[in-house]
């Protein structure tokens, strides 16, 4: 699929294959899971190659930052489905020269389609190729800053949620939720590592962007470029604060579940050692042999009351030394 972003900001989705050639007056062109044929179309209106798939998996920071025949290619990790119960990110190329900015991709994260609104409800100036990936670049950090800020609300909840549970709790629902808490905090700290991977693949393409592409990049643009920079190096640290927090909940729960489990063998370690001395009477007064008053008519209850004091005392005891 093809979109198109004109310099008079007009928004077109280039399937009618009576609109072909791509007109002169682009400044964005958007490949969303292009066919060959609408590689081939925009490369031959961008006069030089883009990356295939492949090439964007690359790993190297050579092959994802790199200039040819003027133009700049870039390679980001952006994320994807930030909303669902699964996301991901995906590896978005960036190409730029002073006309046009060309994005190829396999995914659709969620700036795009904020672009698209944002041009057809407010753009009604010229636009130029720079100020598009401006705006794109914003849009992502954007994104990124806003599920930040949901995690650190979740991890909030968590953390006033696992320091007020009960951990002597008859229905195991304390252990429970704190096993659910265990796979949250998991879930939360695969997502910051994967934002963070994006955050810092979006600074080494502003960097390289910003001494690349100098000599043609409006001088009112360079500012805000450089504080875009700003705020992905700040959430970056951020990052860091959001997993050192994460591991500090995380040894918690651990040490709370822990606690848990040492509760019930205690429980029960008193309640056999509670036991051991009316198993030991009754075990003697079993065994086949004349002991003292085994004879007497009142004996059997005599060896009974024996036995039921020898389980109340020490119970009587340990709630006393607090043992239960």
């Amino acid at each position: 699929m093809l979109r198109i972003i004109t310099q008079q900001a007009q928004l077109i989705d280039w399937n009618d294959e009576k609109l072909h050639p791509l007109p002169d007056n682009l400044v964005f062109l958007d490949l969303l899971n292009p066919t060959r044929a609408e590689e081939l179309e925009a490369e031959q209106w961008l006069e030089y190659g883009l990356p295939t798939r492949e090439e964007m998996q690359e790993i190297e920071e050579s092959s994802r930052l790199y200039t040819e025949k003027g133009a700049l290619y870039m390679t980001a990790w952006v994320p994807v489905g930030l909303d669902s119960s699964e996301p991901e990110t995906t590896a978005i190329s960036f190409v730029v020269n002073p006309e046009a900015l060309t994005t190829v991709r396999y995914g659709n994260p969620h700036p795009w389609r904020v672009l698209y609104d944002h041009v057809r409800r407010e753009c009604s100036h010229p636009v130029t190729s720079d100020a598009v990936f401006l705006l794109l670049v914003e849009l992502i950090v954007a994104r990124i800053a806003d599920s930040l800020q949901s995690i650190e609300t979740d991890l909030r909840r968590v953390s006033r949620n696992i320091f007020r549970v009960n951990a002597v709790t008859r229905d195991g629902s304390s252990e429970s939720d704190l096993n659910e808490v265990i796979k949250l905090l998991g879930r939360r700290n695969a997502l910051v590592a994967d934002l963070r991977e994006c955050l810092v693949s979006v600074a080494r393409m502003l960097q390289f962007f910003l001494n690349n592409a100098a000599s043609w990049m409006r001088g009112d643009l360079a500012a805000q470029f450089r504080s875009v920079a700003r705020d992905v190096k700040s959430l970056d640290d951020y990052t860091n604060q959001q997993t050192q927090e994460m591991q500090f909940l995380l040894e918690s729960t651990l040490g709370l579940i822990s606690i848990q489990q040492n509760q019930i063998i205690k429980v029960f370690t008193v309640a056999s050692v509670m036991f051991l001395p009316p198993t030991m009477i009754a075990s003697i007064y079993g065994m086949n042999v004349d002991l003292p008053a085994q004879r007497n008519p009142f004996g059997f209850w005599l060896v009974m009351v024996i036995i039921v004091l020898s389980a109340v005392v020490p119970i009587w005891l340990a709630k006393r030394k607090k043992l239960l």
